[in-house]
């Protein structure tokens, strides 16, 4: 902005120096576009955000209905930019208030957009699908939204632009924040953005949201960044700002007229430009501006050029189809978020998040039978409150700079509570769909795969749900026995020996906490449900038919790991090592602003050597084995000044070519700005993996929209690798952040990594200065497949092994009495 206001004041004092007439604006009409930029949670608490978008829409329905009878330079028209608050204001609205609202619509003056939310890019099909119907079908049908708003955030997953499209939707407006980030295009552009298959969005990218106010003034009216609560400051009052005395009126002309000329100087050549603008009293959730109509009459009434609009979103969109749609460039590819490194801030928050998706999922298997309207409702309750987690505010204004301020962590409790409450509320709804599946069975323990792909693995239940001691169970179908394997109860601990370095409460041993019995599952088909019997009879453990053999470093941690049927290890040195990237300095945070802003890769490379401080994690001592018939398990301690405590566990099937990495740390709480990376490294040099993000596929470097982030990306949670020896799968429970190559923090990348087989998932980073979690602190735990297969028959197959890997086994255990029908009925049908 400073750059574009410098250029400004230039060519004005050029212009008087001269004397010369200025050419003719190229720019003959300026539609302005306002709205309220929802931001949940940054300027208020969300709940109180909320409450404010709901009267914010109340201003702009009776604003537009005192206008509607007015010439039409001189209506109010008011876009929403979210249908959150458009949801919440109509269900508490009453009949006579809802007609309002349809007159204000039918007026062509007020337009619901399509989306419900600015969103992170991090939600799955099911929450495309779930943003997409946030309305009642009966209201959206009657707004027909037309165009969707995305503001602030960097980047929006094709799977959401193919959303819009299958709802109907062709215009998509979005205005990007720069800060550490920014548009991957020179802006503003008009373009179309195509789909794999060929289907097109018209897209106006747009100025910064509050840019378009900078056009008629010289600097913001904002003064500070005040809650709504903050009685000290208020709105500007008619008059203020967007006066439509004559004077200010055409010292706003002149203003215009100086930043569309240097605009134009740096090759715009549309004859319309559209600009969003805001209220100034926070400029993010700020209220409608009523006195906009009145300026907005008075220029033209003044016959002043460019002519101006007071428009809607979509309106504006089709009369700029209309003039340039058909020389808009055509671009493609996967429009990756510069901002979604934030998500990592909030680590155990976002496992939650993952963990309810995974239930969700689950719970809506084929395996439980149909899926009925009780089930569909309970469904769309936690995938909402998934996407309200998935929201791109994750912070209060002040998160970074007062991290444990009371606002700012009454904002992240509210965050929270969208991750952990969808856990609690999947849980109830797979155990309902599951007992009202299996309950009323015979005797039996039962086992249920809600996957696609075959499972195997084992399955855990506690000693005490049993109800006897039990020593084996036997395959109903086929008599196959095999052993329970229990680990030890209750116990005090003997000696300290058996207090481990985990053991916060230093009360037990970890290994005696819970008595649990273990029993192997070979080959469970997807779909499928297998019942056990108990038996008090033990049942020796036939052996692996194929073992891998297992290379390890001098400190035991394993290094490769081969099966006889593969002529390479399913992984390479270095699996599960971790690296904290650090900024260092007086001002860290400063730091990385000036590594960002560097004018060029080279300066910037040499910023990042000076100012990034990567410390790996060491081992504490030698990795210790545990073997059993069906998988070996590797732990290791690890030391790193940053944790009070870091262990990782690597389990090696013996029987396929497969292995689950599981990372956990205790991060010391600080402030200090970082990152955190576990990696990673595959037999597939040379080779780029397909990842997906909402269901849809993408090749990263390759099938990318230019300009957008290369340095990270948001995954659904898997990468394949496609090479002439197989295809191996990378699969990430918790951590849904992947950089390839290098861990590229602050580093721009543009070009593609030579050793893109290396990865760098990450899981944790607290960079940012504002709207993140500045002190995610404690025990976090990060669990990671590998799994390699000699065909794999493209990405829908990819899909369904990721989703096996990552599958629990469901598990209901029926005693030879019959269930109660009541219960049947009542207390476990959803």
């Amino acid at each position: 902005m400073l750059a574009i206001g410098a250029a400004c004041v230039s060519l004005s004092a050029a212009e008087e120096q001269t004397g010369k007439t200025p050419p003719k604006p190229v720019i003959e009409h300026v539609d302005l576009v306002h709205f309220s930029h929802t931001d949940y949670g940054y300027s208020d608490h969300p709940e109180v955000c909320r409450e404010m978008q709901r009267r914010f829409l109340d201003v702009a329905i009776d604003a537009v209905l005192a206008t509607v009878d007015k010439p039409a330079a001189e209506k109010f028209c008011w876009t929403a930019e979210t249908t959150v608050a458009v949801d919440d204001w109509w269900r508490g609205a009453t009949p006579e208030r809802r007609q309002d609202f349809l007159k204000a619509v039918r007026s062509g003056q007020l337009e619901i957009s399509a989306l419900p939310l600015n969103q992170t890019a991090t939600l799955s099909r099911a929450q495309w699908h779930t943003m997409l119907h946030w309305l009642p079908e009966y209201l959206w049908q009657a707004v027909e939204p037309k165009a969707a708003l995305q503001n602030d955030v960097n980047g929006f997953p094709r799977a959401g632009a193919v959303a819009l499209l299958d709802r109907g939707l062709r215009y998509f407006f979005i205005g990007i924040n720069p800060e550490f980030g920014g548009p991957p295009l020179k802006t503003p552009a008009a373009l179309w953005w195509r789909m794999p298959d060929g289907r097109k969005l018209f897209v106006w990218l747009g100025y910064p949201y509050w840019e378009g106010y900078l056009f008629f003034a010289e600097k913001n009216w904002r003064h500070g960044y005040p809650a709504a609560t903050d009685t000290r400051y208020r709105p500007p009052r008619p008059g203020e700002i967007f006066s439509p005395d004559e004077a200010a009126v055409r010292k706003a002309h002149g203003r215009l007229l100086e930043r569309i000329r240097a605009l134009e100087a740096g090759g715009y050549h549309y004859h319309r430009l559209l600009l969003s603008v805001m209220n100034e009293w926070r400029i993010d959730n700020d209220p409608p501006l009523p006195p906009l109509a009145e300026f907005v009459g008075q220029w033209n009434r003044f016959g002043l050029k460019p002519t101006l609009r007071l428009t809607t979103v979509s309106a504006a969109m089709k009369r700029m189809e209309d003039e340039v749609g058909r020389e808009a460039p055509v671009y493609e590819g996967e429009w990756t978020d510069w901002w979604a490194n934030g998500v990592a801030s909030g680590p155990q928050e976002v496992s939650a998040s993952r963990l309810a998706k995974r239930l969700a999922r689950a719970a809506a298997a084929p395996v439980w039978g149909p899926v009925d309207g009780n089930v569909d409702r309970a469904l769309e309750k936690i995938y909402r409150d998934l996407c309200l987690f998935d929201e791109h505010t994750w912070g209060y204004t002040s998160s970074v700079s007062l991290p444990y301020d009371l606002e700012t962590l009454g904002q992240h409790n509210e965050k929270s509570r969208y991750a952990y409450r969808p856990v609690g509320l999947a849980k109830l709804l797979l155990a309902q769909r599951v007992r009202t599946r299996l309950a009323g069975l015979d005797e039996g323990l039962y086992v249920a795969n809600p996957a696609q792909w075959p499972w195997s693995g084992w399955v855990t239940v506690p000693v005490d749900s049993l109800g006897g001691h039990y020593k084996s169970v036997e395959d109903a179908r086929s008599g196959i026995r095999s052993p329970l394997e229990y680990r030890s109860g209750w116990a005090l601990p003997p000696g300290a020996k058996e207090l481990t370095p985990e053991n916060l409460a230093a009360m037990f041993p970890e290994t005696a906490v819970s008595p649990r019995a273990n029993v192997w599952v070979e080959h469970l088909e997807g779909g499928g449900v297998r019942r056990l019997l108990l038996r008090e009879k033990g049942a020796k453990e036939s052996g692996p038919t194929g073992s891998p053999t297992v290379a390890t470093d001098q400190n035991g941690w394993p290094a490769g790991a081969t099966w006889p049927e593969m002529a390479k290890p399913l992984f390479l040195p270095g699996l599960g090592d971790i690296l904290v990237v650090g900024l260092c300095g007086a001002a860290p945070r400063q730091a990385g602003q000036a590594i960002w802003a560097a004018a060029d890769n080279a300066e910037r490379a040499k910023m990042r050597a000076e100012k990034l401080e990567e410390i790996w994690a060491k081992p504490r001592e030698k990795a210790w084995l545990a073997n059993s018939a069906h998988t070996v398990v590797y732990t290791q301690l690890l030391h790193h000044p940053r944790f009070r405590l870091a262990v990782r566990q690597l389990e090696i099937w013996k029987r396929q070519p497969r292995a689950r990495l599981t990372v956990r740390f205790d991060r010391l709480s600080s402030v200090r700005p970082e990152a955190i990376f576990v990696a990673f490294t595959l037999p597939c040099r040379g080779v780029l993996p397909r990842l997906s993000n909402g269901g849809l596929p993408f090749v990263p470097f390759q099938d990318q929209f230019p300009g957008t982030c290369r340095d990270y990306f948001v995954i659904d949670g898997w990468a394949h690798y496609q090479t002439p020896d197989g295809h191996w799968l990378w699969v990430s429970r918790d951590a849904p952040l992947l950089a390839l190559g290098e861990h590229n923090t602050l580093a721009k990348r543009t070009e593609r990594p030579r050793n893109a087989d290396r990865m760098f998932a990450m899981v944790f980073n607290n960079l940012w200065y504002t709207n993140f979690v500045a002190d995610s602190h404690g025990v976090m735990e990060f669990q990671f497949d590998l799994a390699c297969e000699k065909n794999l028959s493209g990405d829908a197959a990819a899909e369904q092994l990721a989703e096996s890997l990552l599958a629990e086994p469901q598990v209901v255990i029926n005693p030879k009495e019959k269930e109660n029908p009541l219960f049947l009925e009542r207390l476990y049908r959803p």
